[in-house]
């Protein structure tokens, strides 16, 4: 019985195993996607927006598994960052424009046509071949959807403010305007992991505390906005400050290198 233990052990430890292991768990998002847009479609925003959250966490981890395990050398039959695009388009994208449409997060006659604005934009920043820097920041509002919506919602927004935050992030998303990456981008990236984490746990807390879209605590408040503010605060700095000049002269390094 030990040895046949010993093997299954060392056949889940052999790379292609492992290769299939991250893919899996890429694919699994799908499901949530599915079950997020059965949410949304049963006026469950506290459901759905749990399995949007279980969705990131995935798309959290699967991306530094992949890496480490050189998942794309072992399995390359299977194309992770393809698949990632599929749920992202779904998870990230999909779901939150329903959001906005079924919990009337916008005004009332231009919700269609805001969430066709944003579905198109954000088809259309999926398909750019220059996503992301050299030094791992995003070109434009790399569809964040899934969490912003839920902050938007929480906040108990006027659907004006929402339409303009929803159409001036969509703008971006043809621009070189940088937004941060908190897995890849080295810079900050303790603190701007832990503002992910904060936020992500902020919005799951006032989702599970507010059953009936009451309004969030002043803590529950002040993150929902902080952390926002910080990740473009850090892209204000990286797009139009000291860090764009840092990162001319990395690049101009590197091509000269």
């Amino acid at each position: 019985m030990t040895n046949v233990g010993d093997a299954a052990a060392a056949a889940l430890r052999h790379p292609i195993a492992k290769g299939w292991l991250v893919h899996c768990v890429t694919a699994s998002g799908a499901i949530c996607g599915m079950l997020g847009i059965i949410a949304v479609s049963d006026k469950q925003p506290r459901e759905a927006v749990l399995w949007l959250a279980v969705a990131m966490v995935l798309d959290g981890i699967d991306g530094p598994a992949a890496r480490a395990w050189k998942v794309c050398d072992h399995v390359p039959r299977i194309d992770g960052y393809t698949l990632d695009l599929i749920v992202d388009f779904v998870t990230c994208i999909v779901i939150p424009v329903i959001f906005l449409h079924q919990f009337n997060m916008l005004p009332d006659g231009a919700s269609l046509y805001i969430g066709a604005f944003v579905l198109f934009m954000s088809a259309l920043w999926m398909s750019r071949t220059d996503q992301m820097t050299h030094d791992h920041w995003f070109n434009g509002f790399p569809c964040e959807w899934n969490m912003v919506v839920p902050t938007f919602y929480l906040l108990h927004l006027n659907p004006w403010v929402t339409t303009f935050a929803c159409v001036a992030l969509a703008l971006t998303q043809l621009t070189n305007w940088k937004f941060v990456h908190p897995m890849q981008v080295r810079r900050f990236r303790p603190l701007t992991v832990s503002v992910t984490v904060i936020w992500l746990t902020t919005v799951l807390w006032v989702t599970a505390v507010s059953p009936h879209h009451e309004r969030a605590s002043a803590l529950g408040t002040a993150l929902l906005i902080a952390c926002p503010l910080y990740i473009i605060g850090i892209g204000v700095w990286r797009t139009i400050g000291h860090g764009a000049v840092e990162a001319a002269v990395d690049e101009a390094r590197l091509t000269t290198a």
